[in-house]
């Protein structure tokens, strides 16, 4: 079993829709990897489109339901990203082993910047966000690396795409 925490809550559900049934990891045990594939690329990427539509300025410092919403978000991304990243891994498809990989290098690659933001990454390439980033860290600030014009997101949204149109859900 994979070594990261999954917050089943509305913000999972949302990115999840159609696939509620695999959200919790114990649901998850008798579900074929590619149908765990499929749905979890396609939940990091609509997590992905949430963030870059996310009203960032919209955040302030002050507003504790918004830094709460923001952090669910983040948390709902971060748990979308490391399925994927479980699934992915664990998929004997060449081109999804590829993809992961490269998920893992993009991630790695930006590894210290985000640390800024409170997002780590464990041995393995799983993702954490830390809550006390969120009341630490404007909020604002994070459009940089998740907004409509951040590369890192660009990148990730690109590689989730290309997983969820590589798995082959009829195996």
């Amino acid at each position: 079993m994979a070594s990261f925490s999954v917050t089943n809550n509305h913000y999972l559900r949302v990115i999840y829709t159609g696939n509620t049934d695999i959200i919790k990891k114990a649901d998850r045990e008798d579900k074929s990897n590619s149908r765990l594939t499929k749905a979890d690329s396609t939940a990091l990427h609509k997590a992905l489109a949430r963030l870059s539509e996310y009203d960032f300025d919209g955040v302030k410092d002050d507003n504790e339901s918004r830094k709460k919403d923001f952090y669910n978000t983040m948390k709902a991304f971060s748990d979308a990203y490391n399925y994927t990243l479980e699934s992915g891994s664990a998929s004997q498809n060449e081109s999804i082993a590829k993809l992961t990989k490269k998920m893992k290098q993009l991630s790695s690659k930006n590894a210290d910047d985000l640390e800024d933001f409170g997002i780590t990454f464990d041995e393995k390439g799983y993702m954490n966000v830390r809550k006390s980033a969120i009341d630490n860290i404007s909020t604002s600030k994070y459009k940089d690396w998740v907004g409509k014009d951040s590369e890192y997101a660009k990148e990730l949204s690109e590689i989730s795409k290309q997983m969820s149109r590589h798995v082959d859900i009829t195996l």
